[in-house]
């Protein structure tokens, strides 16, 4: 189970084998707190802090709340009191500000459910005659001692892949519910799954848009800060990082040291930047990190505690994403805020243009056009592109292991998905293993929207939000809870209930954020035109840490289970520069890797790793 405090909860039916069944997870784990069914039985078991828990009962009928709350104890409880059917609370989640998990009871029924994009998730699995929910997969599957799922691994080895591929869990007999879905388990024992919310469409023009994205991330960062007390944020210099901060700034209720890891300033002007915001921060202390402190890109690789649910490509630079936050928790600050999500929702893309084409035909050339001259785009491609109308299967059909996708900007990404970068260090054996996979999911798989602009823009938040998770696992461990107010419900749905073209638009940086923090980010940070980048540091990162690298390879987990050539990966890592190792392909590889070690708990590298994560 997690160490350092990380929080976790486990649910379980009420009934005898149900509580048989909490029982053993108390019994192997001490100090697990516990909320009760009417009846007495366990139904909510794990760790959490008395702030991150809600709970509101009325006779045999209960509503819990678990995560980053509102101030609503109150109006929970009337809730509650006039609640005839589980399906009221469609709306609870996205009606107020925050972010967490909700779980209820009602006449024998139980439901559960994550959040409507993803950052807080939901999986189940049968024990014992019984359903076993919880909100972290690797949790459950050493619960109910799981087998690794190989063919799943093999797929997280290409990038970019695609989100309904990517949510697919680790451990056979282990299943995750989709983002905007709830489960129920009924009263006689059956499962029912039923979507509970839907993302708004795009039509409210950018106006009434920008009041509207302003509002819910003002309440998405009170919801951070109405606790007081000592709070810390990234400031980059950037839009996203910059508009959070200044928030909350403005709220005044905690206690603000704004942090900045400019690096080089002769390479990039974030630093710059961040001290131009802070300006219009009063009370704000600004932290900057000397260069010389800031970790290149590789470092820390090898740490393996953080247990994550799926391999994240930040693993890769662990100590750099988080020394920060280590920082921080040397100074006491209960939470760290960051702005990752802010691309996510408001750079917008050219993809959008596909599905309003038929719609919008001269907006949508207009818009191209643009784009095309911006990106250096080939007009062949491009109109290849528009007038490619498979639909969703048909694309995913298409994709080959043996075909491998250009990822640089020169080339146009307007439809269903991009083809994943297929690196040349795979076994013929994990070729065929993948290439099953792509064949398999085609048969059923459904998009996330009918079009493939929409598609790809949801699935970019399900991937980021996926992101986060693991993220935030590897930030606790340093000793601070990671925020992510851009991801909150109720702020995804007013950035994606804005117009396409008053998005994402190539005229523009960010337009929609940049008119919904005018008046509280200084004037000079919503004109900026330039960003930091890191590129030079990840090359650097790759030299000075080539040889620990390449020493992976002696005792590979992936070799181990056939899906990788240790020695195609270990001459790649000593050649940096090699043409094999662009489009960051050696970042997937990495994450499996220290993914694999971590999931089996530091096992012998020189046998191969258990089919069990026990």
């Amino acid at each position: 189970m997690p160490s350092r405090g990380t929080p976790f909860f486990f649910a379980f039916s009420d009934s005898e084998a149900g509580r048989f069944a909490a029982r053993r997870l108390r019994r192997e784990n001490t100090g697990l707190r516990v909320v009760a069914h009417a009846s007495g039985r366990p139904w909510v078991v794990g760790r959490w802090a008395d702030e991150d828990i809600a709970v509101a009962r009325a006779g045999s009928t209960a509503v819990v709340l678990i995560g980053t709350l509102p101030e609503l104890c109150d109006r929970l409880t009337d809730r509650v009191e006039r609640l005839r059917d589980l399906d009221e609370l469609d709306t609870l989640s996205t009606s107020v500000a925050g972010d967490f998990h909700l779980l209820a009871c009602l006449a024998g029924d139980m439901r559960v459910q994550g959040t409507a994009y993803g950052s807080r998730r939901i999986f189940h699995t049968r024990s014992q005659d019984t359903e076993v929910v919880a909100d972290r997969a690797a949790l459950l599957a050493e619960f109910v001692g799981a087998r690794l799922d190989e063919a799943a691994v093999a797929m997280r080895l290409v990038q970019p892949l695609p989100a309904l591929l990517a949510e697919r869990v680790l451990w056979h007999g282990v299943s995750a519910v989709p983002p905007g879905r709830q489960l129920t388990l009924q009263a006689d024992g059956r499962l029912r799954s039923r979507r509970w919310h839907r993302p708004p469409e795009p039509r409210v023009p950018l106006a009434q848009g920008a009041a509207a994205v302003r509002s819910a991330l003002t309440d998405a960062v009170a919801a951070r800060t109405r606790l007081g007390g000592l709070i810390s944020g990234d400031l980059s210099g950037g839009m996203d990082s910059t508009s959070i901060c200044s928030l909350a700034a403005r709220d005044g209720t905690a206690k603000l040291i704004a942090c900045t890891a400019p690096g080089d300033e002769s390479e990039n002007d974030d630093g710059f930047y961040a001290r131009l915001a802070v300006e219009k921060m009063p009370g704000t202390e600004h932290f900057v990190l000397p260069k010389d402190e800031l970790p290149l890109f590789y470092s820390g690789i090898l740490d393996e505690h953080s247990r994550t649910d799926t391999p994240s490509i930040f693993a890769v630079s662990r100590d750099r994403a988080t020394v920060l936050n280590s920082r921080m928790a040397e100074r006491g600050s209960r939470l760290h805020l960051t702005g990752y999500g802010g691309d996510h929702l408001f750079l917008g893309s050219a993809a959008q243009y596909h599905g309003l084409l038929p719609r919008r035909p001269v907006l949508s050339l207009q818009q191209l056009r643009a784009y095309r001259i911006l990106f250096s785009w080939s007009w062949r491609e491009v109109l290849a592109q528009l007038a490619d109308r498979r639909s969703y299967r048909s694309a995913l059909a298409s994709l080959s292991v043996h075909r491998s996708g250009d990822l640089s900007i020169s080339a146009p990404a307007l439809g269903w998905l991009v083809p994943p970068h297929i690196p040349v260090w795979l076994t013929g054996d994990c070729r065929a293993m993948i290439q099953r996979q792509f064949a398999e999911a085609a048969h059923n798989a459904e998009p996330y929207a009918p079009t493939s602009g929409r598609h790809r823009e949801l699935e970019a938040i399900h991937v980021g939000t996926q992101e986060m998770r693991a993220v935030s696992e590897m930030v606790r461990h340093v000793g601070v809870p990671l925020a992510t107010p851009y991801f909150d419900d109720h702020v995804i749905d007013a950035a994606l209930s804005v117009r396409i073209e008053d998005r994402a638009t190539p005229w523009a940086y960010k337009p929609l954020l940049t008119e919904a923090m005018r008046g509280i980010v200084a004037d000079g940070c919503l004109a900026r035109t330039t960003k930091g980048d890191g590129s030079r540091d990840e090359t650097g990162g790759l030299y000075r840490h080539r040889d620990e690298l390449a020493a992976l390879w002696d005792d590979s987990a992936l070799t181990a289970l056939g899906l990788v050539d240790a020695e195609a990966l270990r001459q790649s890592t000593t050649r940096p520069g090699s043409p094999e190792m662009q489009d960051s392909a050696i970042s997937s590889v990495l994450a499996c890797e220290v993914w694999l070690r971590t999931a089996y708990n530091g096992a012998s590298r020189n046998e191969a790793p258990r089919r069990t994560t026990a």
